[in-house]
């Protein structure tokens, strides 16, 4: 009977969450190697109308990071490196002070991609060759002392494996994980039957993942696998020194890029692996891991709701910028809608629930308007993830 309230459970919150937010993809459950539950829902190619199955293979982004430390910690027990060594060691910089344990740890000082210069803007975009990609990452500037998530740290492991083991990262992988047959190293001139298309959440809307090339992602975002597979990984992988987050008991790696989002958790004194994968950018994998948690582990949970929605005629009232610590939201109301803004971020649209209270179909958000004694609009509190945020209406607009 528990189990079968468990499945009904999680069947509940995913068709929730892909009516709420768009979630499209996988979720696998499983205690040791005995799969608990596994569901897909959403599509895996919008354009031929074709349904996920367990079978797809996903993009996982940043997960990756958690295969290539743990491909570093193997060379090191065959004596192909030891941690403590200079990265000058390996690849000729002018950072003689970074160690490969550093790089592990993210306590190097190499920044994250954004510390490449133009990186969003046209260097994520070109097919570098492995020499641009390195020339690109060896011109940054070091951070101050102290933990800076780094994905161009990475891509320096991956290079560095390559070099003691004098073959490609992807032929690395594949000879030290066999029993991974669905797993591989995603490029765009390969085709990858099943992959899954990718999708963006661009505020409300599904619009095809905006294109970027994985030649600067090597080691730390361009892996593509099966929740299946993953669920391998997990009991292969014992050591969670390095490569994983740790919250309370649980250990877990994030990913999100264009056209996909997925997380991988494993609790190991319960032998429990929590994995979920969707090919549409954007999505709340980290909140929907905590929810899930709750009711695997029979915790308090509220299941979140799909709001109705009502008719405002008034909307122009509504329409501001409002202020809040620097930060500018702007409400705009266009033909007979309502959308939020929020700084440079796209517009996107926001739902009556009450009179004063809206929320985002897709985005997690709670807008919930102030109004004086007259019935004028004069701030909005916003709900959505931490600590509520207060704004003051500016009246100058």
């Amino acid at each position: 009977m528990k189990y079968i309230l468990l499945c009904l459970l999680l069947q509940q919150y995913l068709e929730v969450q892909h009516e709420r937010l768009g979630f499209s993809g996988v979720l696998l459950i499983a205690k040791k190697d005995s799969i608990v539950y596994q569901e897909t829902i959403g599509m895996a190619s919008r354009e031929l109308n074709v349904p996920i199955n367990k079978d797809n293979r996903f993009k996982v982004a940043s997960v990756t990071k958690s295969f290539t430390a743990w491909l570093i910690v193997q060379a090191a027990k065959e004596g192909k490196l030891r941690l403590t060594d200079p990265l000058s060691s390996y690849i000729p910089n002018r950072w003689p002070e970074i160690t490969i344990e550093q790089l592990l740890t993210h306590t190097s000082g190499i920044p994250h991609n954004e510390g490449i210069k133009d990186y969003w803007t046209i260097i994520s975009r070109l097919p570098l060759t492995k020499e641009q990609a390195l020339e690109a990452i060896l011109e940054m500037k070091l951070l101050p002392k102290g933990m800076h998530y780094s994905s161009p740290g990475y891509f320096l492991l991956a290079c560095i494996l390559e070099k003691v083991y004098q073959t490609s990262y992807e032929k690395v992988l594949a000879a030290k994980l066999p029993l991974l047959k669905n797993t591989g190293i995603y490029n765009v001139r390969s085709i990858i039957p099943p992959l899954t298309a990718g999708y963006h959440m661009m505020g409300d809307s599904l619009t095809v993942a905006p294109y970027r090339d994985p030649s600067l992602m090597k080691g730390s975002g361009d892996l593509y696998t099966t929740a299946e597979d993953l669920l391998k990984w997990n009991n292969t992988c014992t050591d969670f020194n390095y490569g994983w987050m740790k919250e309370g008991d649980a250990y877990y790696h994030g990913g999100g890029s264009f056209g996909c989002s997925a997380i991988n958790v494993v609790y190991p004194k319960d032998s429990l692996s929590i994995i979920l994968l969707s090919n549409v950018s954007v999505m709340p994998v980290n909140e929907m891991w905590h929810d899930i948690e709750k009711i695997v582990f029979n915790q308090p949970f509220e299941m979140p709701q799909v709001n109705a929605h009502i008719k405002i005629e008034d909307l122009a009232k509504f329409s501001g910028k409002y202020e809040s610590e620097g930060t500018t939201l702007q409400i705009i109301a266009a033909n007979d809608q309502l959308y939020a803004k929020l700084g440079s971020n796209p517009a996107f649209e926001i739902y009556a629930n009450t009179p004063l209270e809206f929320s985002g179909k897709k985005v997690n958000v709670r807008i919930i308007f102030k109004q004086d004694e007259k019935g004028n609009v004069t701030g909005l509190q916003v709900e959505g993830r931490g600590r509520p945020l207060h704004f003051i209406k500016n009246l100058q607009y």
